[in-house]
């Protein structure tokens, strides 16, 4: 249910958001209460280096098929990155060694208001956003809408020594309270029920899964992290440029009463992210952009490059 709060008699379009306009039936939806401000779990969807330790920490390079987005991003942790601005908000691209002559790419969005696009899965084949909506300074919605279904096992499994991270957190049945929906049953109250012989064997979180080690770090933050604390880094490129996109966009609304473009201009939503394998002298905007399109699709694709991870 989409819900237009603002003062204009007419709401403005729909954003043409390709994960929410699926008609195929191959398509699925999550949300999830989280115990924060939504800043610091957008935040967490447009850092892409702490993947290859929060995530797959556990895992080496040397066990997983050479030649694939994980074996790459294993073997280099420390990815490079490139950011610009777009119209619906920004862009990274962050990028590592993949063979002599190539680089390994993730590329992924932010886009106003809060929306992200992560870099999993290969770029012109996955389709997916995240809405991390506020519900409060201290809570957010976290809205996951992605083609295809979710994995929600609940338990720890490999596969040749690989851990499948891709699981999400079950659910509590839904109360009546204003913050009763959407809770994650492994919560800040009993430390997200963590797993310590797992984190001792297959994960080095010991967390079940992506979503459940991003609510467990974001959450454990505080309700509002004080950012006068932190010391960003060039690992921060993508958060430094988007917060200063917010901040600019409020204070031109604040001062002269205008808005993002992309407001009216839904189309500028309709973006695909993922992982791709580039030429070192190519220009990674140039050489993405027919890929980084919706609603097109593309020949040759294989979910076998991913290398056990998601990318």
């Amino acid at each position: 249910v989409w819900i237009y709060m603002g003062p204009r008699e007419t709401p403005p379009p729909l954003p043409h958001i390709e994960a929410n306009m699926q008609d195929d039936g191959n398509w699925s939806m999550r949300a999830t209460l989280q115990e924060c401000s939504y800043m610091q779990v957008l935040e967490g969807d447009i850092d892409t280096s702490h993947a290859s330790f929060l995530h797959v920490g556990a895992m080496d390079h040397e066990k997983v098929p050479e030649g694939t987005f994980t074996y790459y991003m294993l073997k280099d942790r420390s990815p490079h990155y490139d950011v610009v601005e777009t119209e619906s908000g920004t862009m990274y691209g962050a990028y590592r060694p993949a063979e002599a002559d190539s680089y390994y790419w993730r590329i992924a969005n932010f886009m106003f208001p809060f929306f992200t696009m992560t870099p999993t899965g290969i770029l012109g084949m996955e389709v997916r956003c995240g809405a991390r909506v506020p519900i409060d300074d201290n809570h957010t919605l976290s809205i996951s809408l992605r083609r295809g279904g979710f994995n929600s096992t609940g338990t720890f499994r490999t596969q040749n020594e690989i851990p499948l991270l891709n699981t999400n957190a079950d659910l509590m049945p839904n109360g009546t309270g204003f913050l009763d929906r959407f809770r994650s049953i492994a919560n800040r109250s009993n430390d997200y029920q963590i797993d310590r012989e797992a984190q001792k064997t297959i994960s080095f979180s010991g967390l079940n899964g992506i979503q459940l080690q991003d609510m467990a770090v974001t959450e454990s933050m505080g309700h509002i992290y004080q950012r006068h604390q932190e010391h960003l880094g060039t690992s921060d490129m993508m958060i430094i440029r988007t917060r200063k996109r917010l901040i600019d966009a409020a204070k031109a609304f604040r001062d002269y009463g205008v808005l993002p473009e992309c407001l009216d201009k839904p189309e500028t939503l309709a973006l695909r992210t993922g992982g791709a394998v580039l030429p070192r002298t190519a220009n990674w905007i140039e050489a993405t952009a027919a890929f980084r399109q919706s609603w097109v699709e593309h020949d040759g694709l294989k979910v076998d490059v991913l290398g056990g991870s998601g990318g």
